[in-house]
Parts: C-alpha cells; sequence; structure tokens
C-alpha cells in the first residue's frame, strides 16, 4: 500500500468521499419529493393586481377589419423593390395616426403610396434621421384614393406617419385606418 501512494491517497479518498457523501446529503431529488410548490416572486407581493385592460368596441374593430380589406384593394398591387410599409388603425381621436419606418441602404428615388379609408382626410409626412429629421415630405390626402410622391434618401432611417388632424373634438370610433409603402425606383436627382 506505501508503494502505490500509500496511506496520502487513502485519506484523500476517503476524505473526497465523506465530503461527496455530505454535499449529496443535503440534495433532494423531484421523483423522491414530488412537484415543487410554486414561489411567489417579491413583485408579485408587493403590488396591488393590475387592472384589466379595457376592450375595444366589438362594432368599431369589425368597422376596422371592413377599412382594411377596402385599404387592401386601394394599396394593391405589387410594388417592385418594395422596401418597407405596413397598415394600421389611425385612432378616434384628432392628432392619433399610423407610423412606420425601416433602413434604407442604398441612396436614390423611391415611391410613396399612402391611402387612408374611414376618415375624411389624413396628413402624410415623410422624414428621415439622416437629413437631421428634416421632412422630405408632406402631404395632405384625401381618403379613399391613392397618393403616390417620389423622395429622394440617403442610406439611414425612414419614417412615414399619416395622421388625422380633425378639429380637436373627439368622435367616437370610426374604425379608420391607413397604408404606407416605400418602394426603390432608380438613383436620385
Amino acid at each position: 500500500m506505501f508503494a502505490t501512494g500509500g496511506m496520502h491517497r487513502t485519506r484523500r479518498a476517503a476524505a473526497l468521499l465523506a465530503v461527496t457523501a455530505v454535499g449529496l446529503a443535503g440534495c433532494q431529488y423531484a421523483d423522491d419529493v414530488g412537484p415543487e410548490p410554486a414561489a411567489a416572486s417579491p413583485s408579485a407581493r408587493s403590488h396591488p393586481p393590475r387592472a384589466p385592460l379595457p376592450t375595444r368596441d366589438p362594432q368599431v374593430v369589425a368597422a376596422e377589419d371592413r377599412n382594411l380589406l377596402e385599404l387592401s384593394t386601394v394599396l394593391d398591387g405589387r410594388a417592385e423593390d418594395f422596401l418597407f410599409g405596413g397598415s394600421g388603425g389611425i385612432g378616434e381621436t384628432p392628432g392619433a395616426g399610423f407610423a412606420t419606418s425601416g433602413p434604407v441602404r442604398k441612396a436614390g428615388q423611391y415611391k410613396v403610396t399612402a391611402a387612408c379609408v374611414g376618415a375624411p382626410d389624413a396628413h402624410l409626412s415623410v422624414t428621415q434621421g439622416a437629413r437631421g429629421g428634416g421632412s422630405l415630405l408632406e402631404r395632405s390626402i384625401d381618403c379613399g384614393t391613392l397618393t403616390e410622391a417620389l423622395v429622394d434618401l440617403e442610406p439611414g432611417t425612414v419614417s412615414a406617419h399619416l395622421i388625422r388632424f380633425g378639429d380637436g373634438v373627439p368622435r367616437p370610433g370610426t374604425g379608420a385606418v391607413a397604408g404606407i409603402r416605400i418602394s426603390f425606383t432608380g438613383p436620385g436627382t
């Protein structure tokens, strides 16, 4: 026994087994104990329950769905070199609107196509951060018709907004919607 490490090796092995046994003695296994009880998080105990979110008027939701279908026919057609776009509600109050943004990788001329349905009119605005946040396009549009405009864009982020101004008086929900598409047309001017 002394030739292969002697008593030192035997003592180390015994100490290692003792430490392992003590460590395993404190372990519990799910199979032995059963399911663990769910622990309440500290934040759940310190905050009162949240109020439920308000539900949307089903008639406004139905009107918005119909208006989105009509908007898709107004914006129909596949844009070549489509960059980005989107559609959504433009709100039930003046100043509410729809916005979308995306990256421009190549400088050039881009076509902005916009439309709205369910409101009398809206205001279109296109801005680009690479130009100091300045507006590249501002235009009032009549809802139900397609509006197209050309803008020169540089690499960076571009944002497009359709907003309702109104007379400052909140109206019942109309389900008004708007859509915007931006596509590359060629080298800039």
